[in-house]
């Protein structure tokens, strides 16, 4: 995350105003697998997936970097598992 700030406020160009960049590495990934990761970074049981979906939930995660890419240079280097493990320990803030 902290790459992708930098990458944003040293970006030069044409662009105006406030944009909003997807810090993501394109890749998709299910609610499941994110939760199995997040599970396993605090070493915690792996869920139970039951296969019943309820209205309005979300079952895949996917998100663009391409404006990231082309506009401030930026490219994802982090894997989930190791993005997911970061996050499971990062300190808690108040």
């Amino acid at each position: 995350m902290a790459a992708a700030n930098l990458a944003a406020v040293t970006a030069t160009g044409r662009r105006t105003g406030w944009r909003a960049y997807n810090v993501a590495s394109g890749q998709p990934a299910s609610i499941g697998e994110m939760a199995a990761e997040l599970a396993r970074a605090a070493g915690g049981p792996t869920p139970v997936v039951t296969g019943e979906f309820r209205l309005g939930d979300v079952r895949h995660v996917v998100a663009s970097p391409a404006r990231a890419q082309d506009e401030l240079g930026f490219r994802a280097a982090v894997r989930l598992a190791d993005g997911v493990r970061q996050f499971a320990h990062a300190p808690l803030r108040g």
